[in-house]
């Protein structure tokens, strides 16, 4: 099948295997019989995978990556706006 190279390759199951083939057929045609390729254009075009595929293919990927910060708390380390009247002149 499908999912990547390396140690991954190795770990398939025939279970992964079955539920992401249709999905690969489907999707990455194109880069059959690569299977890095494969693996690249799956994960490329997850959306498109069937929710048992997408579950074999989360379980070889790293976790997200906790989300950034947001742009207004950035903000609050800069100094403060001098609003006087004065200031302005």
């Amino acid at each position: 099948m499908v999912l990547a190279a390396g140690t991954v390759a190795a770990a398939e199951s025939a279970e992964d295997q079955a539920a992401c083939q249709d999905d690969a057929f489907r999707v990455c045609q194109q880069t059959i019989p690569d299977r890095e390729r494969t693996f690249q254009c799956m994960m490329a075009n997850k959306d498109a995978l069937s929710p048992a595929c997408r579950a074999v293919i989360a379980r070889y990927l790293p976790p997200d990556p906790p989300p950034q910060k947001s742009a207004k708390r950035a903000k609050r380390h800069q100094a403060p706006a001098n609003l006087s009247p004065t200031a302005a002149r």
